[in-house]
């Protein structure tokens, strides 16, 4: 295989599993990654509320990576009218159809396998949000999703309190979830998931230290009081104007985690060192209950949305 082009989409969780999806095919078959950015620059930006943009121009990643930003043609196109109702209606013999040709279109959380590929140029168009995806890649992902920033001395006081043995990373996603149509899909995290979750790891650890990470401070101490609940306990809060890359790093660095339903949750628990880390987890991803192949052995789940 000479070339593999994945399209990028939505922030930089999903990003990075496009990215890993196709370092993964790349490990397998060789050849140049290419990260698309056509449907961040000309597309996503004008039916979101906010401009979305390349995101990992902040981290290492595998050195031969090129951006380009060049549209799939229209027969691999989700939004094109023609192939919109035939993805919907059959998304599966799309899939088989594509394949044969080079292109891997799968929107959809359920796991879709990977045929073996006799193609020259492999294009990807999905979320790939299950680590059945990524699995041969673990350890290069982890030394390349690294930030090639210097930490920042404004920071000093999360990192070494991250340091700490028992420290917990709180991960509390805010912002578009709060969206009323956003919040049909994805608002299982609520205020109760958040307490519960402090109980319980609080009665997995000696002396917790809670470093909340949150796109909503203000938010955050307003609804949540976790200070009021639980006086016996330290709660930091991150600044709330650091870069992604400085975020996810402070993050990272945390031995325990409790995460939201979030891919930049489920990324700063991946890449944290900690082999023995204890990581919370709600117990569904989505509203409706469907499932997704991202929770990982050893997890607690502790219920949600409920």
């Amino acid at each position: 295989m000479e070339e593999i082009h994945t399209l990028l989409t939505g922030r930089l969780g999903n990003q990075l599993f496009q990215y890993a999806f196709a370092r993964n095919l790349q490990k397998q078959y060789g050849g140049q990654i290419y990260c698309d950015v056509y449907e961040l620059e000309h597309r996503m930006s004008k039916v979101a509320d906010e401009k979305f943009s390349y995101a990992m121009s902040g981290f290492k990643l595998d050195a031969g990576v090129i951006r380009e930003d060049q549209a799939f043609p229209w027969y691999a196109d989700f939004s094109n009218p023609v192939i919109k109702p035939i993805k919907k209606a059959m998304p599966r013999k799309y899939f088989e159809l594509m394949a044969r040709r080079g292109y891997l279109m799968w929107q959809r959380s359920d796991y879709m396998p990977i045929p073996v590929l006799d193609t020259q140029r492999v294009f990807a168009s999905g979320w790939w949000q299950d680590i059945r995806y990524l699995q041969n890649v673990q350890e290069e992902l982890s030394d390349e999703i690294v930030p090639i920033t210097n930490p920042l001395q404004e920071n000093r006081y999360i990192y070494d309190a991250a340091h700490d043995r028992d420290s917990v990373c709180i991960s509390i996603r805010c912002g578009n979830y709060f969206n009323p149509t956003v919040k049909k899909l994805l608002y299982v995290c609520n205020p109760q998931y958040f307490h519960d979750s402090v109980k319980r790891i609080s009665q997995m650890l000696a002396h917790p230290k809670f470093i909340v990470f949150t796109d909503d401070v203000s938010w955050v101490k307003e609804h949540l009081k976790f200070e009021d609940t639980y006086p016996q306990f330290e709660f930091l809060y991150e600044r709330g104007c650091d870069t992604a890359e400085e975020k996810i790093r402070m993050m990272a660095m945390c031995n325990n985690f409790i995460i939201s339903n979030s891919t930049f949750s489920w990324w700063a628990q991946f890449l944290s060192k900690n082999k023995e880390k204890i990581v919370i987890a709600p117990d569904k991803w989505f509203v409706d209950g469907r499932k997704i192949g991202l929770y990982m052995d050893g997890w607690t789940l502790v219920p949600a949305g409920r």
